[in-house]
């Protein structure tokens, strides 16, 4: 199996050589667990954004922002191998950040340049709104 998205040249700034080499297992076993992993994280996106179609992408299409997220969510996961007061603390600061911009796109915080969904019928965005409101209020004295 391979990896699906990432390439080991996305972890240069983020893992030394020796790092990834000795973190990603016999035939990058450990290497390609943590991608998968890293993928699922990505599931509160996928009502907003066509998240198969970003991840089909390859090479220089590739959208920079989700290889960023994905290389650095990766990387926690494959420290995830080694005990934890082994783990350096900037790659659980760029995991946080990376979960927290996730939960922010889902909650719509934050815009994204992502391919957004789109029906297959009509070609538009497809966009998801919550309404709501509070119960009318009764203006009775009793």
């Amino acid at each position: 199996m391979a990896l699906k998205f990432i390439k080991e040249t996305d972890f240069k700034g983020i893992l030394g050589a020796n790092v990834l080499a000795s973190l990603k297992g016999t035939d990058s076993e450990n290497l390609i667990t943590a991608e998968a992993l890293a993928i699922s994280e990505l599931d509160p996106l996928r009502g907003k954004l066509d998240l198969e179609a970003e991840l089909n992408k390859q090479n220089d299409t590739r959208h920079p922002v989700l290889v960023r997220m994905l290389v650095n969510i990766t990387a926690y996961y494959l420290y995830n191998t080694i005990p934890d007061d082994e783990i350096p603390q900037r790659i659980s600061d760029n995991f946080k950040k990376e979960i927290q911009l996730i939960k922010d796109i889902a909650s719509g915080k934050v815009n994204s340049t992502l391919d957004s969904v789109t029906d297959q019928t009509t070609g538009e965005k497809v966009t998801h709104f919550r309404w709501g409101s509070n119960k009318r209020r009764s203006h009775d004295l009793y």
